[in-house]
């Protein structure tokens, strides 16, 4: 930090010298008091001007913050002055003793100089020593290179003319002797790959020309050894000749060998068209003899591939992967692709699941869980997979389930006597559900699809179910049988509904013994909104029939306005019954319970009779409160007319009787104590029927002040 003359200051980078240590003190003059900062503030190591000012910006204004700058500068300069006055003298000094230094340093200049020159001879001939030394000893490792390179190329034309000779009179020697020459030949040839290796550089054509073909030659007298072995069942000399081969790190050349040369002749009359059509058990027939190679003529190649004397090597034979499984499979997708077609699904499905149970059983020759992750990770395995048309497979059967479903589907209901249901609608969709998981359609790989188009039927039922259950027949004078069949198919679908959710938990278990899902709890979750969709249902079913019912009663629940015409100037004696449009509703009602009570349960008979009367009862309210109102607008206006008519007289109207407006508030009154008896009759309770306390209060109110003798 440094400070300019105007009393400001500014802060510059500052590194610390090699002599900077935290342990240098730094003596500031005293400041004055009153000042608004600390002078030990800019000697810190981690001072900065921002900071600063940030720290001091609620301490002082910046016009204070400059003058108390400036005065603590004022100070400094003080001090500084004072501190070049008391070292002056040193200051002199100093230059004194620099008088008279340059004539030392030109005495000294030209020892130097020699010594300089002395030191770079030195280095020079010690330079060409490392050279010369650096070269003899290259020419020395070029010669031991060139030795050994030497030694090698004459162990290549040893073990070149040891291998002729060795395979030369190897097909006159016997059995065993063969076994112990080709196994000496065996390690002569590794030599003779190790020897070329090292000097490759030193062969000549013609010797490597010799090389391959005594290399080939070797290969081929094993490979001819190894059937002869086969052919004679000699497992422990089989065992031998694949041990050799092993140590040439011949593996996968054996293996395509014996896949071209014993397995492909075996499978050559067994996988083809023609043996298709000849074999009585079909394509099953195929698997059975392609397996029945591996208990008998390929028994023993199977069992000695798998020896234990093997598995100590690198790379170990895998007979059943490589040599017998890709030849079958190559067979079956060139010489019997017809068995992929998926056209008609039942021979689809037929040969799809023997092609599958094939695999379990080759899974079952696999000795360990490596063998059979190789066999599945083989592309043959994935491309046999892929082979099968799953998604065409499928979308027939879904046609043929789904299709067949919605061809049902009538826009009625169709009563029908399966599989213990009502409608015909109702047993065909379990029908469905069943087949999707039955035998001869389902297929676990497609068990995603299948779970998701029962889901779909399911679905697909309760909309029909819904739909139906919405509709409205008008006009709506009286119950006529087209209103009783859409009450009837309505119960109808509400005690199929009710069978098919009673069946879910079997057919949940059906499903869950079919998927190979761990956890079970997934299946559960899904088909949950699928229940509760057919539980919804029993609401739809429940206003539908609700308003069937009101649509008729609310006709006959109108007649309430008719009720002033029968008493006004008739002279009819007091109501002691209730009106027609009481008695018919009542009827009807319980013709309708009667009927009801056989077929639906308690539970839901109650909640449909508390809906009917939460709906009559709001409408009803209104038509008795509007004749109530017009009872008392008419006796206003005649009370009106009648005094007009006396003008101030006193004369009384009427003698005190029952007046014909008395006689249609009781009228009023019988009926609606005889709609609640109605109610009560089917198990109602009237106290929670929406607006019935205020229709009871109504009339009551309207017939308290009535005088009846």
């Amino acid at each position: 930090m440094i400070f300019r003359n105007d009393g400001a200051f500014i802060e510059k980078n500052y590194k610390p010298s090699s002599m900077d240590n935290d342990s240098i003190e730094f003596t500031l003059p005293p400041a004055p008091r009153g000042l608004c900062f600390d002078r030990n503030d800019f000697v810190k190591t981690n001072f900065s001007v921002d900071n600063f000012l940030v720290e001091h910006q609620n301490v002082a204004s910046l016009e204070t913050m400059r003058d108390d700058l400036g005065v603590y500068l004022k100070v400094l300069r003080l001090a500084m002055i004072e501190l070049i006055n008391k070292d002056y003298a040193n200051f002199v000094n100093l230059c004194a003793t620099l008088i008279g230094f340059d004539k030392a340093i030109i005495k000294i200049q030209v020892p130097l100089a020699h010594l300089n020159e002395e030191v770079g001879t030195v280095k020079q001939c010690l330079e060409d020593a490392m050279k010369e030394l650096s070269m003899w000893l290259s020419q020395r490792h070029a010669l031991q290179k060139k030795k050994q390179l030497l030694k090698y190329y004459s162990q290549t034309i040893n073990c070149l003319n040891t291998l002729q000779n060795i395979l030369r009179n190897i097909a006159d020697k016997k059995k065993l002797d063969q076994v112990a020459l080709v196994d000496r030949a065996a390690m002569q040839y590794n030599q003779l790959k190790f020897s070329i290796s090292k000097c490759e550089s030193q062969i000549k054509p013609d010797h490597k020309t010799l090389f391959k073909e005594v290399g080939n030659k070797l290969v081929q007298t094993l490979n001819e050894l190894l059937f002869q072995f086969w052919n004679d069942n000699d497992e422990e000399n089989l065992l031998k000749t694949l041990i050799t081969l092993t140590s040439l790190d011949r593996v996968s050349e054996t293996e395509m060998y014996i896949r071209k040369q014993a397995v492909a002749p075996l499978l050559q009359d067994i996988i083809n068209e023609p043996s298709l059509q000849r074999s009585k058990d079909g394509l099953q027939g195929i698997y059975e003899r392609i397996l029945f190679l591996l208990e008998t003529k390929l028994k023993l190649l199977l069992t000695v591939m798998q020896h234990s004397k093997l598995m100590f090597h690198v790379k170990n034979y895998r007979f059943l992967v490589n040599c017998f499984w890709c030849e079958v499979e190559n067979r079956l997708e060139v010489n019997l692709a017809s068995i992929f077609a998926p056209g008609n699904p039942q021979i689809f499905y037929r040969r799809y699941s023997e092609s599958m149970q094939f695999i379990r059983k080759l899974e079952g020759y696999c000795t360990d869980e490596k063998t059979m992750k190789l066999l599945r990770e083989t592309t043959e395995y994935r491309s046999f997979q892929k082979r099968w048309n799953l998604p065409v497979y499928f979308q027939i059967r879904f046609q043929e389930i789904a299709g067949g479903y919605e061809a049902v589907l009538q826009k009625n209901p169709t009563v029908g006597a399966e599989e213990g249901f009502i409608l015909k609608e109702t047993s065909r969709c379990w029908m469905a559900l069943q087949e999707c998981w039955s035998d001869g359609v389902y297929i676990e790989a497609l068990a995603h699809k299948f779970w998701k188009l029962s889901l779909q039927l399911l679905s697909r039922y309760v909309n029909w179910a819904s739909t139906y259950c919405a509709q409205r027949n008008s006009p709506k004078q009286e119950l006529t049988s087209v209103n009783k069949t859409l009450l009837d198919n309505s119960i109808d679908i509400h005690i199929d509904v009710q069978i098919l959710l009673e069946r879910l938990p079997s057919f949940l278990t059906l499903a869950e013994m079919r998927i190979p899902v761990e956890n079970k709890d997934i299946l559960r979750h899904s088909l949950k909104p699928s229940e509760s969709a057919l539980q919804g249902t029993k609401v739809k079913i429940r206003e539908c029939i609700v308003h069937e019912l009101y649509d008729h009663f609310n006709v006959q629940l109108k007649q309430v306005s008719d009720i002033p015409r029968l008493y006004r100037k008739t002279n009819r004696s007091i109501p002691t019954k209730p009106c027609a449009y009481i008695e018919t509703i009542s009827k009807a009602l319980q013709e309708f319970n009667e009927n009801a009570i056989k077929r639906l349960d308690n539970a839901f008979l109650i909640e449909l009779y508390e809906s009917l009367f939460n709906v009559m009862t709001v409408s009803y309210y209104k038509y008795v409160e509007d004749v109530l109102t017009s009872i008392t607008r008419t006796e206003e206006s005649l009370r009106r007319l009648k005094q007009i008519r006396e003008k101030s007289s006193q004369q009384s109207t009427e003698s005190g009787g029952v007046t014909d407006g008395d006689k249609i508030r009781l009228q009023l009154n019988v009926d609606v104590v005889s709609y609640g008896n109605l109610a009560e009759s089917l198990r109602v309770n009237v106290n929670t029927v929406h607006k019935f306390d205020d229709l009871s209060s109504m009339v009551t109110d309207a017939v308290k002040n009535i005088d009846i003798k």
